[in-house]
C-alpha cells in the first residue's frame, strides 16, 4: 500500500484488496488504522524513519512495516492470527513439506524408470518434467525453513572453515553454468585462507538463490560479479548483476514478500519469493546482515556480511549435522531450477 505524505491512500495491491475485501484507494490512513497509530506513522515518515507495528487493518489482524520513500509512505502488511503469531504455521508448513516430499519421492522414482525417449520433443518434455520436480522440492524446503525462522526455530550447524575456499568452489561451479548460458561471470576472491565459523549448507543455499535471481534477470551477454572481502572484522560477500533491477516500490517488500500474498509482483516470476527471506534469516542467525541495492534497468547488488570475530564467550549455535536437505539431489541444479534452461535436467 502507498500513502501520500498527508496519509491518503493512493495505491493498494490486489492481494491487499482481497485481504480486506475493500478498495481502500482515496481513503485516509486513519480510516483503516487507529487515529493515534496513523498519526505516529505520518510523523515517522516526515522524519524519514521507518516503523513496524502490529494492529488491525479494518477487520484484519496484521503486522505492518512502513518505509518512507520520497515523502510518501510504502506499507507492506502480512496477516497474523489474533494472537499475533505468523500466518505461516510451522505445523502446516512441515505437513505440506512432508506431503510434498513423499509425493516427489514417488515421482522421482517413476521418472528414473523412464528410458530416454528417442524423439527430441518427448526428450524435452521429460526434461521439463524433471525440472518441475526439482522446483517443487526447492519450494518445499524453502517454505519449511522460512516457517522455522518466523517461528524462531531455524537453527544453524556452524563449523570453523575456510570461507575463501568455500566461495572459490561455488565460483567455479557458477562460472561453468554462466559460460553455458552466455552470461559473463567474474569472481574477486582472496587467495589466502579466510577462517570463519559458518553453516556451509545454508550459506550455499543462500548464494545459489542469489545467483538464480541474477541469472533470471540478467540479459545474455551481461556479467554477474561475485566477490568476497573483509571489512571491520566481517566477511563481506556480494553478488552483482547488470539485469533488469528491482522497482523501487518493491524493494521494501523483498524480505516479507512470501507472506504478504503479493502473487501479482513481477518478482514472483519463476519463484515464490522465499530467497531474500531465507538470505536475511541465515545472515541474521550468523550475527550478520543482508542488504539489497538495486536500480531498475541497471542491476542489483546483494551484500551479505558474516562476523569473523566474536565477543569472548559468544558462540554461534552448534548442533548435530543435519541430513542432506536435498536427499542426494545435486544442490546446484536444485537451487537454480527456476533459472536454468530445461536441458540442464536431462537424465
Amino acid at each position: 500500500m502507498i500513502c501520500s505524505p498527508a496519509g491518503r491512500i493512493i495505491y493498494i495491491t490486489p492481494s491487499l484488496r482481497a485481504l480486506t475485501g475493500e478498495d481502500l484507494i482515496g481513503r485516509n490512513l486513519n480510516d483503516v488504522l487507529p487515529d493515534s497509530l496513523a498519526a505516529q506513522l505520518i510523523a515517522s515518515a516526515l522524519g524519514g524513519k521507518p516503523q513496524s507495528f502490529q494492529n488491525r487493518l479494518l477487520d484484519c489482524a496484521v503486522k505492518g512495516e512502513m518505509q518512507p520513500h520520497d515523502g510518501s509512505m510504502i506499507f507492506h502488511f502480512f496477516p497474523v492470527s489474533a494472537s499475533g503469531t505468523p500466518m505461516i504455521s510451522l505445523n502446516t508448513a512441515e505437513l505440506i513439506s512432508r506431503e510434498l516430499s513423499g509425493c516427489l519421492g514417488i515421482m522421482f522414482v517413476a521418472r528414473d524408470s523412464i528410458s530416454r525417449p528417442e524423439s527430441p520433443r518427448e526428450g524435452y518434455a521429460l526434461d521439463v518434467l524433471t525440472q518441475g520436480l526439482y522446483r517443487m522440492l526447492r519450494l518445499s524446503r524453502d517454505l519449511t525453513d522460512c516457517a522455522l525462522y518466523e517461528n524462531g526455530k531455524l537453527t544453524l550447524f556452524c563449523q570453523q572453515g575456510d570461507l575463501a575456499a568455500f566461495c572459490q568452489k561455488i565460483a567455479s561451479q557458477m562460472e561453468d553454468i554462466c559460460l553455458a548460458i552466455d552470461i559473463g561471470f567474474e569472481a574477486s576472491l582472496p587467495s589466502l585462507p579466510l577462517p570463519c565459523r559458518f553453516d556451509g549448507p545454508k550459506l550455499e543455499r543462500v548464494l545459489y538463490h542469489l545467483f538464480s535471481n541474477s541469472i533470471k534477470y540478467t540479459r545474455p551477454g551481461n556479467n554477474i560479479r561475485f566477490s568476497l572481502s573483509v571489512k571491520n572484522e566481517s566477511a563481506v560477500i556480494s553478488v552483482t548483476d547488470r539485469g533488469a533491477g528491482i522497482p523501487a516500490a518493491i524493494l521494501p517488500m523483498l524480505f516479507t514478500k512470501h507472506s504478504d500474498g503479493s502473487a501479482s509482483s513481477p518478482l514472483t516470476t519463476g519463484g515464490a519469493g522465499f530467497g531474500f527471506v531465507l538470505a536475511r534469516a541465515v545472515c541474521t542467525l550468523h550475527g550478520g546482515t543482508c542488504v539489497v541495492a538495486s536500480t531498475e534497468g541497471s542491476g542489483t547488488t546483494v551484500t551479505l556480511t558474516l562476523p569473523l570475530a566474536q565477543e569472548e564467550g559468544a558462540s554461534l549455535p552448534l548442533g548435530s549435522p543435519p541430513p542432506d536437505y536435498a536427499g542426494g539431489i545435486d544442490h546446484l541444479l536444485l537451487e537454480l531450477s527456476t533459472a536454468l534452461p530445461a536441458n540442464f535436467y536431462q537424465k
